[in-house]
């Protein structure tokens, strides 16, 4: 036999009231019914919960470290029973996907914001690439995300709020062929790039078609973070968002490759369900589009 939440109400209720009677007057059952969920609760836990002393009952020290446990189980079906009713993930799991562009530069700050502002708010975040995040949100398993040129069905809502601005990166130390290098010029080179279920592996692949070659050497990674460390040793050359490696262009230690066919910029937008949208999830939107704004993530 399993708990039922309707044991753990009735044991609570007599917990805080101090008597059954009081319990089931307050449950709207009868004094039989909640003395039988008491029976059921301990033969299962296999421990008296209360001692008896006429009408008025009082804890015993299992029944004390269950109460524990029944405040906690009865919060979270009174959190889920809201969250569902009102159809508002911010009052119970927001469930966020977002792209690593997103995630290196602005998850921190925005979780700090989620945290100022809904105190009670969990959190589930999942990073990935195109494919797998519009296929999460396609299956109802996430609420919000931040991702490029999206996949996804009719029962999400996509916000554009920018584009990610691309570029083929290398390491400073890599000794490449001066001048503007063709895509032939560069397909001689070991290339990095996320897997075919990425939006930037297919923008690699149509750059190189354009220019009427294909790479010979291809590695992929389904990390860009480990995929910037490959480069920056100097293992291959990557295609990855600019704004992921500004500083280190600037101070020299990675190079943006001048090439001859310029390379597409991926639209980005903010995606939603749209069966959850209301006050609260629209505040998250602008929150999210002002931190873009301001760290500068897409343009």
């Amino acid at each position: 036999m399993a708990i039922t939440l309707a044991q753990v109400r009735a044991f609570e209720r007599i917990a805080r009231l101090g008597s059954f009677h009081a319990a089931a007057q307050h449950i709207g059952i009868t004094q039989p019914s909640i003395s039988h969920r008491i029976q059921d609760l301990e033969a299962i836990l296999a421990t008296d919960l209360f001692l008896r002393n006429g009408p008025k009952v009082t804890l015993t020290a299992d029944g004390h470290s269950f109460l524990e446990y029944a405040d906690r189980l009865l919060e979270t079906a009174d959190e889920a029973t809201v969250r569902f009713k009102k159809r508002n993930p911010l009052l119970g799991l927001l469930r966020l996907g977002v792209s690593e562009s997103f995630a290196h530069i602005c998850l921190s700050d925005l979780m700090t914001r989620l945290e100022q502002q809904y105190p009670k708010l969990k959190t589930s975040v999942t990073v990935g690439d195109t494919g797998m995040i519009s296929a999460l949100l396609n299956e109802h398993q996430l609420d919000i995300a931040v991702i490029s040129e999206p996949g996804v069905a009719s029962h999400i809502h996509r916000v554009p709020i920018g584009r990610n601005e691309l570029a083929w990166i290398a390491s400073s130390r890599l000794k490449l062929p001066s001048g503007i290098l063709t895509p032939a010029d560069l397909a001689q080179n070991h290339i990095i790039v996320s897997p075919h279920t990425a939006r930037l592996h297919t923008t690699m692949t149509n750059w190189f078609s354009m220019g009427g070659t294909a790479p010979n050497r291809v590695s992929t990674c389904n990390s860009l973070s480990v995929t910037l460390s490959m480069i920056r040793s100097g293992f291959a050359i990557g295609l990855v968002p600019v704004r992921l490696v500004a500083d280190e262009l600037q101070r020299g230690e990675l190079v943006a490759v001048p090439v001859t066919v310029p390379v597409e910029s991926h639209r980005v937008f903010l995606c939603y369900q749209i069966v959850e949208f209301g006050p609260d999830l629209e505040a998250i939107v602008g929150l999210t589009k002002e931190l873009i704004a301001h760290h500068q993530l897409f343009r």
